[in-house]
């Protein structure tokens, strides 16, 4: 179990973990070196797995689709090279692991939802035994909010990734930093000598990204099981929809501390919610009270537990391969 100063660490890490440890310091009264101790044993017990720049995908041109797999299991050594293979592949975001219906939540970008199609059935089409049967939801705009639950914080703020975005035209040397921020380099220091530019550099370009709404945060992925946190996804399909009433589904999930993403949705879903909760219980709680509370909308829903998330980030790999060419 997590103490109260290591969860405020953590949400202060999630909401931008490139603040340095003596800022972070001051705002949690801990030390710079206590600070710098904490992260690397959150990282070595697999507490914190990656820091994931927020990059908004709709910038660059990109669409997003999820495709839902039910897996034909066979053994845990085949499942793990399905994931290995879906890990490597240029278009593939993001993986989550979970169970329910579906085995696995995959998320691909593309430039056009001809270009997912043909990525998509060649993937299946490699993959017969395993990748059986599938559902795709074309993603319209996503909603990040801050992890509140951690602290029992009122902050609520809201990410928005996708939806109808103007392409800005994106030039190598700003590619080169997005990609080292992938990789996982945190400090300006390292970027730099990494991508071969001055720090000042750096930060010229950091911050032209950043006012550009290109890069939108620094978020931390968390294993919610070496936090002893339960994490779900529940998929609602509406009826008798109005905007308004869509509107006020999505502020009740911003302004819920166990809500941390939205994502709307067209085809089988129309929206996809994240959820972390500190017991089943509480899960539980929350996904009944989504459905008494809009069961005039609420034509179905189904939910599902998250085990591991072998990948995210929200720019694919085709982008930093066209580079190498």
């Amino acid at each position: 179990m997590l103490h109260k100063k290591d969860l405020r660490l953590l949400y202060e890490l999630d909401s931008n973990y490139r603040k340095t440890f003596t800022q972070i310091g001051k705002k949690i009264r801990m030390s710079e070196q206590l600070v710098s101790y904490k992260i690397h044993s959150f990282e070595e017990k697999k507490i914190i797995l990656d820091y994931i720049p927020n990059i908004d995908y709709s910038r660059f041109g990109y669409l997003t689709f999820i495709v839902f797999f039910k897996v034909h299991y066979i053994n845990e050594q085949s499942f793990d090279r399905l994931t290995h293979k879906l890990k490597q592949h240029e278009n593939i975001t993001s993986i989550i692991e979970c169970d329910g219906n579906y085995d696995l939540m995959v998320t691909f970008a593309a430039k056009n939802p001809s270009s997912f199609n043909k990525k998509l059935k060649q993937l299946v089409s490699e993959n017969p035994k395993e990748l059986r049967h599938h559902t795709i939801l074309t993603t319209v705009v996503e909603h990040h909010f801050p992890r509140s639950y951690l602290i029992d914080s009122e902050d609520r703020y809201d990410t928005i990734l996708g939806g109808d975005r103007e392409e800005i035209k994106i030039d190598q040397l700003n590619l080169n930093l997005i990609k080292s921020l992938i990789n996982g380099k945190k400090k300006v220091i390292d970027i730099a000598q990494e991508i071969k530019i001055t720090p000042k550099t750096v930060i010229t370009h950091l911050k032209w990204l950043e006012e550009q709404q290109i890069i939108k945060s620094y978020r931390l992925l968390l294993n919610p099981k070496a936090m002893d946190v339960f994490a779900n996804i529940i998929l609602v399909r509406y009826r008798n929809i109005t905007l308004e009433d869509e509107e006020n589904f999505r502020r009740f999930c911003k302004y819920h501390p166990n809500v941390v993403e939205f994502t709307k949705t067209f085809g089988e879903w129309d929206v996809v919610v994240h959820t972390e909760t500190n017991h089943r219980e509480q899960f539980r709680k929350l996904s009944l009270q989504i459905r008494e509370k809009f069961e005039d909308i609420i034509e179905a829903s189904d939910n599902f537990r998250v085990f591991t998330i072998p990948k995210k980030q929200y720019l694919p790999q085709e982008i930093f391969d066209e580079l190498e060419k």
